[in-house]
């Protein structure tokens, strides 16, 4: 696993939709390991998703499932 990659992202709606209170707090580590993504920069109520790795940048271009796509 590449380190410097992003191994999951957050796709709880209410957290896709919710600017961050400050610009580094999206970035954290996940409890299974690998940087996690969190649009809004929340410390709770995840709904996580395995991207497989991809960077900051590529978030941009990425196809966000919704939540009923997501193995819960």
């Amino acid at each position: 696993m590449d380190g410097g990659l992003i191994q999951w992202i957050c796709v709880r709606d209410a957290h896709r939709h919710t600017p961050p209170p400050d610009q580094s707090t999206p970035f954290n580590i996940h409890e299974e390991g690998g940087w996690a993504y969190c649009p809004a920069g929340a410390t709770q109520n995840h709904l996580w998703y395995r991207t497989g790795g991809i960077t900051r940048a590529g978030l941009d271009r990425f196809r966000w499932p919704r939540e009923d796509e997501v193995d819960r």
